[in-house]
């Protein structure tokens, strides 16, 4: 299948996103090491429940910041920004879990 993409803007940026996760996470508690693990999982976490939300066929490509889908999809995805945030949630909502999955493999 051949696609294309469409860049998007900073909130979709990897590195942005990254710090993100780390203000969120950032209470002394664990090692450079291990915050770099959890954030890693959690923007995996993201970039899955982002996508889950899009249409078939639809990427979010976080390092190069672009949204990938077939060539000459014309699917209406809707409001990205209020995607990502509902994606943001979800992966919130199982911070503990995927903290303590990230550790557990870190080990």
């Amino acid at each position: 299948m051949t696609t294309t993409s469409t860049a998007l803007g900073y909130k979709f940026n990897r590195d942005y996103v990254a710090n993100g996760w780390y203000d969120t996470i950032n209470n002394g508690e664990l090692t450079p090491d291990q915050q770099s693990a959890v954030v890693d999982a959690l923007i995996e976490a993201e970039v899955e429940e982002f996508e889950a939300l899009l249409p078939e066929g639809h990427y979010w490509a976080i390092r190069t910041n672009e949204l990938q889908y077939p060539l000459g999809d014309n699917v209406d995805v809707g409001d990205l920004t209020a995607l990502l945030e509902q994606a943001v949630e979800a992966v919130s909502a199982r911070l503990p879990e995927i903290e303590a999955k990230a550790l557990a493999d870190l080990a």
